[in-house]
């Protein structure tokens, strides 16, 4: 099958994430979750694959980052501020991870990206507004990365990260949204994949799981 099909056929399933023991690929800590797919057999990076090496703009902070090369683990998402249903429930699991390891003594180990595919309406006023009503703290290890323009927007996420996204076109323009894939990555220290999760509900409870199996593992 081709993997815009198989990509197309995976839906908004979940993809499992039982952490498992080391696996034998050198680049990874945990065990390769049965997804039921092979990880070059899809548009994302999987298992074992290496996270792209792409420089995005936080305009919140006036930098630009690096996905790669950063200290620790990373969680990676894709959304836009304007959705009301997916992309909240993608940014709450993040959320939600980053308070239970700010708990637990172990935020400053972790990184969270989370990379809007709106720039033109996701500018920094925007997003510190989308902060606060999501409750992230952005003090926290948490960045919110925009690309320039909706062609850099395309360029990185859909063409180096491989999740889909396509605007609609409403009478009212003003009101446009997205259909589009939903995605979290869990990156270790080396900028491996361990973990795809797809879905539109993630638990984040699994996610945070996993992170504290890959951090022990790491040691």
């Amino acid at each position: 099958m081709h993997r815009r099909e198989y990509l197309g056929a995976l839906g908004t399933g979940v993809v499992t994430a039982t952490a498992g023991c080391v696996g034998g690929d050198s680049d990874t800590y945990l065990r390769e979750p049965d997804t039921g797919y092979e990880p070059a057999d899809v548009r994302f990076p999987g298992h074992g694959q290496r996270l792209p090496d792409v420089t995005v703009s936080d305009p919140l902070a006036g930098e630009t980052v690096e996905t790669t090369g950063g200290e620790g683990d990373s969680l990676v998402t894709f959304f836009y501020s304007h959705c009301q249903t997916v992309c909240p429930r993608l940014i709450s699991a993040l959320r939600n991870v980053q308070m239970r390891a700010i708990d637990e003594g172990h935020i400053d180990a972790t990184r969270f990206l989370a990379v809007t595919f709106d720039p033109e309406r996701d500018d920094a006023e925007r997003l510190e507004s989308y902060a606060d009503r999501m409750d992230v703290s952005l003090t926290e290890g948490w960045r919110f990365l925009r690309p320039d323009t909706p062609e850099d927007a395309k360029r990185v996420v859909q063409g180096e990260f491989g999740v889909s996204f396509d605007r609609t076109h409403p009478e009212d323009m003003d009101m446009y949204m997205f259909n589009h894939f939903a995605l979290i990555l869990l990156v270790n220290a080396d900028d491996y994949v361990e973990r795809a999760y797809t879905g539109s509900t993630p638990r984040w409870q699994d996610v945070y799981a996993d992170l504290e199996t890959l951090r022990e593992r790491e040691g």
